[in-house]
């Protein structure tokens, strides 16, 4: 593991639904967590077997939403990378409407994340 990285350790039954493709694991799932509330940390399964990243939350009952699986990095490129993607794909569509959704959570892979155009405004809201 990399030194100093927060790190979240899952049960099986996490690791099961991850392997299924489902973008969240719950606090009943979650075996023990080296992590603050908003961290990026690395999710390892019951055999020390790297799962991905994931946004943390100490509060939430969904408390790791995956940003990434297997080993790859979710720093600052992969952010950029999803928001422009995202951003790209609603000008595709040419909204005929001056307020709408640029960024849609997991829809653009950018789990809890949202960005609101009202006209030439742009709002993000608050964690």
């Amino acid at each position: 593991m990399s030194a100093g990285e927060p790190i979240v350790r899952v049960t099986g039954r996490a690791e099961q639904r991850l392997k299924t493709g489902h973008p969240w694991i719950y606090r009943a799932d979650v075996r023990e967590a080296d992590a603050a509330g908003g961290d990026t940390v690395l999710v390892v399964g019951p055999h020390d077997r790297r799962l991905g990243r994931a946004l943390y939350s100490d509060r939430s009952q969904i408390t790791l939403r995956m940003l990434v699986t297997g080993d790859l990095p979710a720093g600052p490129a992969l952010w950029r990378e999803r928001i422009e993607a995202a951003i790209a794909f609603r000008k595709q569509l040419d909204i005929d409407a001056t307020a709408f959704r640029l960024v849609h959570g997991e829809a653009d892979l950018l789990p809890s994340f949202v960005v609101d155009r009202y006209g030439d405004y742009i709002a993000v809201p608050a964690l």
